[in-house]
Parts: C-alpha cells; structure tokens; sequence
C-alpha cells in the first residue's frame, strides 16, 4: 500500500473536520453522507482512507478528531468544504453559522 501523499493528509484531514461538523448534532443526513463519500472520491482519497470514513458513517467507529495544524494555511479551501458539508440538508442553522465562524478564527490564529 502506497503512504498517503501530503495533498491524500489534507484531504482526509478536511474530511475528518467535515464528519465532526455533520456529526455535531449527533444524526447523519443522506445528503451528508453523500457529501462526504462524494468528495472523498472526487478528491481521490486513497481507498483504505473510504472504508475507514464507511466505517465512522456506519456507526462502527467514533468521528476522529482534525488535525487543525495540517489545516492552517487554506482556510479558504477548509471553509469551502465546512460550508458545503453544512449546507448539504439545504438549511444553514445559527448554530452552524456560528460553528463557522468560530472554525475561520481558529484557522486563522495559526497564521
């Protein structure tokens, strides 16, 4: 099995960071489901990485925490993924928003 590149680390650092923000209110959606497996797979995330993201949406294993450190440095693209793993119910709770805004100044303190 091939080691993980550092583009494979952040992408399954940002998926990490997308389960505990779908999780954050203890009940997987099917469209956060969807988000998750499709992005996963658009961003070419080795395979051994799905099964093991298959098996926290399966109940079978808790959500792993984020590197937040691997993270800093693209924001942009984190708050990109955030966002659209928040909107994937088509609903953008004050609760969401405010987790949002608190994960863009957590990113940004590292700068």
């Amino acid at each position: 099995m091939t080691k993980p590149t550092a583009e494979d680390q952040f992408n399954i650092e940002v998926l990490k960071l997308m389960l505990q923000l779908a999780w954050s209110d203890e009940q997987l959606d099917v469209h956060e489901v969807g988000t998750l497996l499709g992005s996963a797979r658009s961003w070419g995330v080795p395979e051994s990485e799905i099964v093991a993201l298959k098996k926290v949406l399966d109940g079978e294993r808790k959500p792993p925490a984020p590197n937040l450190a691997l993270l800093r440095g693209r924001t942009d693209e984190v708050m990109e993924a955030a966002r659209a793993i928040i909107l994937s119910d088509g609903k953008l709770k004050t609760a969401e928003k405010e987790m949002l805004e608190e994960l863009r100044i957590i990113l940004d303190a590292g700068r």
